[in-house]
């Protein structure tokens, strides 16, 4: 079961990112910033964004999974980003997520997010091509009650570096780094 729900988030997120590619290449509006990625984490283990905005501020979809672990999540999220650095070659963003973590079925009813503050530094291989990588902060929170009101813990974060377990949610917090592969504009 865990590999039919890999292998239908892959197939979406690769026809999501070869129609948003395709999109991209067809316009030439300079001030317009798109771009694809394809990465992997501690927390996502594969995650696939899709970001469009105007420069410097644009805005990000993504969607993602975490397969290593006892048990099986999928996340998808919404995002906003900056280029705090542009040059030629390199550039450095400030990016923040937001992620509904759904855990062991297809949609997880109750609060169960991931919200994350990324730094990446990003070198450009080729015209449209760059690697990135850089450090994100983690932060799971989790509502202790599921809708019928039983009790749910959240087994989405990695590790734990804090944990404030409140009377409503669970708050868990951890810090990771990503690495991955931009196709941009």
């Amino acid at each position: 079961m865990k590999t039919i729900k890999l292998v239908s988030v892959l197939l979406l997120v690769t026809s999501i990112g070869n129609s948003l590619w395709a999109q991209s290449t067809e316009q030439s509006n300079k001030s317009l910033y798109k771009a694809f990625e394809m990465s992997v984490s501690e927390g996502l283990n594969l995650q696939a964004e899709a970001k469009v905005g105007i420069k410097p501020v644009y805005g990000v979809f993504g969607i993602g999974n975490q397969f290593v672990g006892e048990d099986y999540h999928w996340a998808i999220g919404l995002g906003i980003g900056t280029n705090l650095l542009k040059q030629e070659k390199q550039t450095v963003n400030l990016e923040y997520m937001f992620y509904h973590v759904n855990q062991n079925e297809l949609w997880t009813n109750n609060g169960n997010n991931l919200q994350q503050i990324k730094l990446f530094y990003s070198r450009r291989l080729k015209n449209t091509i760059s690697v990135f990588g850089g450090p994100a902060f983690n932060i799971n929170v989790a509502e202790n009650t599921d809708g019928n009101g039983l009790a749910f813990k959240s087994t989405f974060p990695p590790y734990e570096m804090f944990t404030n377990v409140g009377a409503n949610h669970t708050t868990t917090g951890w810090i990771g780094f990503t690495l991955g592969i931009r196709f941009d504009k």
